[in-house]
């Protein structure tokens, strides 16, 4: 159940607009974000459907991190809900950076890291797999910024899996870039594939989560990274 709240930052009113926030003291945090959902759209009252009265865009994806994100701190089983989360969302293709810091700011620099470590690979792992079972189906084809690496990847996958991670190339377009190769007898490099993942992956998931741990909140996080 949810209450028109009078005072205190979970509540009241913020700037004149009229927050709507759970009664539960567990959320608080999620009802803080709320008021920065609220700032942010400049609604006048939002709810947590993301609909506003006077037909103001909803939630934006940046606050929809930030509700996520509080409801994996207040669930004892949050950290599992990262992790499904942002497998989920590595396969989607979507930008993984503001999950990565987030988490080192809920989960601090050990248990961010970590997570976002092990979610990030299985992400691109799933992300693999889809391109492999849907990619010829559908006619995909490659990625003209992967195209030069043809011929290297054929003959030293690991080394060139590894360094394609590292180049300036969106996540989502080397993931479903990979599963695009074809090999001869269809043998894919699979334990490659996976290894250059998380072992590239390791200097990056450790720069954000200590950036989140340093972080003073959420909001502070979303609004520089998301």
């Amino acid at each position: 159940q949810f209450h028109e709240a009078e005072t205190t930052s979970c509540g009241g009113r913020v700037s004149g607009l009229s927050l709507w926030c759970p009664q539960d003291p567990m959320l608080e945090g999620v009802a803080d974000s709320m008021a920065y959902v609220i700032l942010r759209n400049e609604t006048s009252t939002v709810d947590f459907d993301g609909a506003a009265s006077d037909g103001a865009p909803g939630l934006s994806k940046a606050a929809l991190v930030i509700l996520v994100f509080e409801a994996f701190r207040s669930h004892p089983l949050g950290y599992i809900g990262f992790l499904i989360f942002l497998t989920m969302w590595t396969a989607l293709a979507l930008p993984v950076t503001p999950l990565e810091v987030c988490a080192g700011c809920v989960f601090g620099p050990v248990w961010g890291t970590l997570g976002s470590l092990t979610g990030k690979t299985l992400g691109c792992v799933c992300a693999l797999l889809i391109g492999r079972m849907m990619g010829k189906s559908q006619g995909w084809k490659m990625p003209t910024a992967l195209e030069k690496y043809l011929g290297l990847l054929k003959s030293r996958p690991f080394e060139t899996m590894c360094a394609i991670r590292i180049a300036p190339i969106p996540l989502g377009v080397k993931n479903y870039g990979l599963s695009l190769v074809r090999y001869p007898n269809d043998k894919y490099p699979y334990r490659a594939y996976a290894w250059s993942c998380f072992l590239v992956g390791i200097p990056f998931s450790i720069a954000w989560g200590l950036t989140g741990h340093g972080a003073s909140s959420l909001v502070d996080v979303v609004s520089k990274y998301a």
